[in-house]
């Protein structure tokens, strides 16, 4: 359901613009259209609204900002500070020039900076013009780790403002902090999930665990309710993923997009007051123009919640008859949303239930389709430095196993004093089991084989079909 491939961009783009009038610019359409939105406040509140923000005083006078681990730095290529995870992003103009003066003299010798070491810190550019992203970090994870964590920052920016919008603000010299005056913790949120969620770590989206028959249930609910107005129908629970339909096959949702759409709606805590109806950009399925989602918390005690997209912007009050139409048959067919309601407050699952010996933790991937599972985090980790240190540890991993295609690993062992990994990517299948380091190779081997069979036999209730 999900594809990583990267064939018919630019055909899914043509569709979408002959057959579903997506406009090919945003709402946003010539730049008197942009003067009139910054004027009266700018899209999402203008600068001066911006609520104050934790960390807000901080610069690099105070010996406070020195002491996070972790800075994200967003800036314009000409230098004009746009985002700042600690501090305020104006008063660190000088350090974002200094930054933005590194990046140039690079790029005036025919290059491009990406990675930077300089003593404890690791610096890591990513360029996506008219943009600078920059993280600077004593976390000491893979650089490509970290630049996929900016990726995220970029496509929320884009989710909000689409790459044509970006591009005309840079152009015309807009501060385009005006148009983003809302978004920093649309930003905070992503940063901070990124930094800790196992199924982006494997480019993944995480699925509820649910009965196969409750999910086929629920799966054709939304089928039955398509139509031409709708491209996408997705029920979510937190950032779980508990069904997806689809109008077209050739429509293709990146797990990507389905993150950074899930953490703008969990940002929201208004969201699940009422229906919503929001501009929306999907970076890697159309970067140039919004499609328009209706939000909907149909069980908000349960964080269940429907999203439709559709190409019309006059689309709201059909997409909610749509979502009446929808919530009255799990209503009405027998104890399907008690069901529902039951599962998604049992979703999570321990190691426990895999009854496999001496495991630790799992992370388990499908190939084809980009869905992930894995358990809640037990002991050994159930402290919070424990369960970042297991998080580390993944990353290095993942990293190394897929550093490059030349270097590719099927297979890959590691052990240490606190626990043993071993992964295998072979066909459908990629797994990072986690063991205790005192058992033999044979007993992980064995105990491997039997997660593996575990998880076949279960696929149907940890993923959707």
């Amino acid at each position: 359901m999900m594809n990583d491939s990267n064939n018919s961009d630019d055909n899914l783009s043509e569709e979408l613009n002959s057959k579903l009038n997506i406009p090919s610019a945003s709402y946003i359409e010539d730049i008197s259209q942009l003067l009139s939105n910054i004027e009266n406040g700018g899209v999402l509140g203008g600068v001066n609204n911006r609520p104050v923000r934790k960390h807000a005083n901080q610069d690099t006078t105070s010996p406070e900002w020195f002491k996070h681990k972790k800075h994200f730095f967003i800036f314009s290529q000409s230098g004009k500070p746009i985002y700042s995870r600690y501090g305020d992003e104006v008063a660190l103009n000088t350090f974002m020039a200094s930054l933005s003066a590194m990046s140039s003299f690079v790029e005036s010798q025919n290059d491009t900076l990406r990675y930077l070491v300089a003593g404890d810190f690791q610096f890591v550019f990513l360029h996506r013009p008219p943009l600078v992203l920059v993280c600077i970090t004593k976390t000491k994870e893979p650089n490509s780790i970290i630049a996929t964590q900016l990726e995220y920052a970029h496509s929320l920016i884009v989710s909000v403002l689409t790459q044509t919008t970006i591009k005309m603000c840079i152009e015309a010299k807009y501060d385009l902090r005006d148009l983003l005056g809302g978004t920093d913790k649309f930003i905070d949120s992503i940063i901070h999930t990124v930094d800790s969620d196992l199924s982006i770590l494997l480019n993944s989206v995480q699925c509820l665990k649910l009965n196969s028959n409750l999910r086929n249930s629920l799966t054709n609910i939304l089928s039955n309710h398509k139509s031409d107005q709708i491209l996408f129908s997705i029920l979510l629970s937190g950032n779980k993923l508990i069904s997806l339909v689809k109008q077209k096959k050739s429509f293709q949702l990146k797990p990507q997009d389905v993150h950074v759409l899930m953490n703008s709606v969990s940002s929201t805590s208004s969201f699940k007051e009422s229906e919503s109806w929001i501009p929306i950009c999907l970076p890697n399925f159309n970067d140039a123009s919004y499609l328009h989602l209706y939000i909907c918390y149909i069980y908000p005690d349960r964080d269940i919640c429907i999203l439709l997209f559709s190409a019309q912007a006059d689309a709201f009050y059909q997409l909610s008859e749509t979502k009446k139409a929808i919530l009255k048959d799990i209503e009405e067919t027998e104890g399907l949303a008690d069901e529902l309601k039951k599962a998604v407050q049992n979703h999570d699952y321990s190691i426990n239930q895999t009854e496999v010996p001496h495991l630790l933790h799992f992370i388990y991937k499908c190939r084809p389709t980009q869905f992930s599972t894995y358990p809640i985090y037990s002991p050994p980790y159930s402290s919070k430095p424990e369960k970042k240190r297991l998080f580390r540890l993944y990353q290095h991993i993942v990293n190394r196993v897929n550093s490059s295609p030349q270097k590719f690993h099927k297979y890959f062992y590691h052990t240490s004093q606190h626990e043993t990994v071993i992964v295998a990517i072979v066909g459908h299948h990629e797994l990072y089991a986690t063991f205790s380091p005192l058992e033999k190779k044979s007993t992980v081997f064995e105990s491997f084989t039997l997660l593996l069979q575990w998880i076949k036999d279960n696929e149907q209730n940890l993923f959707l079909n």
